[in-house]
């Protein structure tokens, strides 16, 4: 079984108009890695524009711009993504798939998401926006495991649908909040899929610089059989289960909770400030399953890792994680950009 091993340097800049967070790292999977993320602070109206790119020298590439703007009846966001990626592994569908019996692939997937987001009194927010998705599946390593999916996983393929969300967030006490979120996606074209998802998240802040949070994640997909394998119903580090590879475990639904206690350990430049630097640790523990009905659910099918990190905030403009986690199939070591949960 092969493990991810990783090296990560990283430093911020900011330069009059920008912050920058550029990363060097290394993975077994993706080679090394060369990229960062770009923030540009935008006015009238007010929002930001930023970059997040990457280069593996294994073949992994990634390139997503996006812009934000807030007026005074909302905020719009608009994002244009591409990744491509070299040697994807793929378990066979299930939850209880052998680590090491796998076969790869490789694809590309493009996506345009324009949303925008209305407040709803004082604790409400509506989100609503389209989304339009492109996937191309090629050099598929001849193997039965493929047999779990059909042909049309693998086709090139143009969709495009609706999504929407409804969020709920009040404050609770010991300085901290809480977060109803549910909303679903709908795409048509080639292909055509669904899937609705459901979170809650509660945050407590009882000493300083410190947070505790907790929370649970549901996702559910309709007609899974024409989703594309990049949109497939899989939990694994694609959905921050930092332990297990992306799409380790699939099925038509999948639930993940999450415990985390983040401690911020010193600010580098003028807290408060455009330039600020916070470094911060992570410790943290994660159960999820995958299933094809709800009544399949059970504890005797967790899966579950635990693990600690460091987190890096610029500016409370940008965000990036370097997590290691352990589990039953060994450890592996993740470099996001944002929050976990």
């Amino acid at each position: 079984m092969k493990k991810t091993t990783a090296i990560l340097a990283l430093f911020a800049a900011s330069a009059c108009a920008f912050s920058a967070l550029p990363t060097l790292g290394y993975s077994s999977s993706s080679g090394f890695i060369f990229g960062g993320l770009l923030v540009f602070p935008l006015s009238s109206p007010t929002g930001q524009f930023t970059i997040n790119t990457y280069y593996g020298t294994a073949g992994v590439i990634k390139f997503q711009p996006e812009m934000i703007r807030v007026y005074d009846a909302g905020i719009l966001s608009t994002s244009l993504g591409y990744r491509k990626v070299l040697g994807k592994e793929w378990y066979s569908w299930g939850n209880d798939t052998d680590p090491d019996s796998f076969a790869t692939m490789d694809f590309e997937k493009a996506d345009l998401l324009v949303n925008f987001t209305v407040p709803a009194g004082s604790h409400f927010s509506l989100t609503a926006g389209l989304d339009v998705r492109h996937t191309s599946v090629f050099n598929r390593e001849q193997s039965v495991l493929w047999s779990s999916l059909s042909k049309e996983n693998f086709a090139s393929t143009w969709s495009a649908g609706l999504n929407g969300r409804i969020d709920y967030t009040a404050d609770i006490p010991v300085n901290g909040d809480i977060l109803l979120s549910t909303g679903g996606f709908f795409q048509t074209g080639d292909v055509s899929y669904s899937g609705l998802s459901g979170k809650v998240r509660g945050t407590v802040r009882p000493w300083s610089g410190g947070e505790i949070a907790i929370g649970t994640r549901v996702h559910r997909q309709f007609n899974a059989a024409e989703a594309p394998v990049p949109y497939v119903a899989g939990l694994g580090q694609n959905e921050n289960f930092r332990g297990y590879k992306d799409y380790r475990f699939t099925g038509t639904l999948w639930n993940l909770s999450q415990f985390e206690v983040r401690q911020d350990l010193f600010t580098v430049g003028k807290a408060g400030s455009n330039q600020a630097l916070t470094i911060g640790v992570t410790a943290f523990a994660e159960a999820g399953e995958a299933a094809e009905e709800f009544t399949e659910l059970s504890l005797n099918r967790l899966h579950t890792d635990y693990g600690c990190g460091l987190n890096i905030k610029l500016d409370n403009s940008a965000q990036m994680r370097i997590d290691a986690a352990w589990s039953e199939e060994g450890m592996l070591i993740q470099s996001a950009f944002g929050k976990s949960f």
